[in-house]
């Protein structure tokens, strides 16, 4: 019995070794040879050589094997454009090969399983997508119609701080505020976040706690991604996180979508908001008779807005270098009267 066990496995090994060898074989007939890189580690690659700081380890990497080189992350080939020309080839010349972005854990149980502008591949869907953005969101059209927004926004923060008198205040977060809410307003029609003296609904401070934990876990090393054997284990609880944000994302977008299905603007007058124009064209034919689906519009909700939620943030975070004041005032005189 003990003998026919050991010869069993003996034959597995064996197999496994001769498998593996012409599979190497077949490979590399089949496909095209790769930029130079160092030698990767087995299972885990080049994750090890990458360290605490990636980025500066690859540009030293770059160095020594050149701009063009292939480093291999766990079981995922990744080639580096470590500079300006040949990253030009990527993102110019040869953009449409280029343009989808590899799967991820946070595409997959976040972004409604890769149905965002961001993370949805490069086809007719995503160019659609693309086009509604540009068209209706950042267009000099758009910003010119919302010109009122972003006055009114200012304008609330100016008397908030205003009245805040001699008691100190934290400047980042209330120009996030102001961010957020001026992008609340032009894509959902509403504003989502308080300064703390009111103006804010009541699920101001759970939207916002939702957006912060967005950006938290996108910046997570998730194994997952990498060592795809990993990923139904989800050692690190990363992938049962997402999947409870997504859930409450879900019903805040959801509880959105209806409200304005129903009352749409609320007989307001002027440029209608983002998602009143994504509903409206939930009727309209994209060519190949396909239409917007609720899901659709949700998932290009939430890209949009944490994206942007995310750039007011990194605008407003404190820099390593103090940044430059004005001596002169830019704002009117009575915003200084206390």
């Amino acid at each position: 019995m003990t003998n026919t066990l050991t010869l069993i496995i003996c034959t597995s090994i064996v197999g496994l070794i001769l498998y593996s060898s012409l599979y190497r074989r077949r490979y590399k007939k089949t496909t095209p040879p790769l930029p130079p890189g160092p030698r990767p580690w087995p299972i885990v690659g080049n994750l090890p050589q990458l360290g605490p700081k990636p980025h500066q380890s690859m540009a030293a990497l770059a160095r020594v094997y050149g701009p063009l080189m292939h480093l291999k992350m766990g079981f995922v080939h990744v080639v580096v454009a470590a500079s300006a020309s040949v990253a030009e080839q990527f993102l110019k010349v040869h953009d449409a090969n280029f343009s989808s972005r590899p799967p991820n854990s946070g595409a997959k149980y976040i972004a409604y399983n890769y149905q965002d502008l961001v993370f949805a591949p490069y086809g007719p869907r995503w160019r659609l997508l693309r086009k509604i953005c540009a068209l209706h969101l950042f267009s000099a059209k758009a910003l010119d119609d919302f010109r009122h927004v972003r006055q009114e926004e200012v304008g609330i923060l100016s008397d908030t701080l205003a009245c805040s008198g001699q008691t100190p205040v934290s400047l980042d977060q209330m120009l996030n505020v102001c961010a957020t809410n001026a992008i609340a307003r032009v894509m959902l029609g509403r504003r989502v976040v308080g300064h703390g003296h009111g103006g804010g609904d009541e699920k101001a401070e759970e939207f916002k706690a939702m957006v912060t934990e967005v950006m938290v876990l996108s910046g997570v090393f998730n194994l997952g991604d990498f060592i795809p054997p990993l990923e139904g284990l989800d050692l690190q609880g990363v992938a049962t996180k997402m999947k409870k944000l997504h859930t409450r994302f879900d019903v805040f977008l959801s509880a959105i979508l209806e409200e304005h299905k129903i009352n749409g603007s609320n007989g307001k007058e002027g440029p209608k908001d983002l998602l009143s124009t994504l509903i409206s064209l939930k009727d309209v034919d994209d060519g190949e008779g396909k239409r917007l689906t609720d899901t659709e519009i949700k998932a290009l909700l939430l890209s949009a807005k944490t994206l942007n939620m995310e750039e007011a943030y990194g605008l407003t975070l404190q820099r390593a270098e103090p940044l430059m004041v004005h001596p002169k005032p830019r704002l009117a005189p009575h915003v200084y009267q206390t």
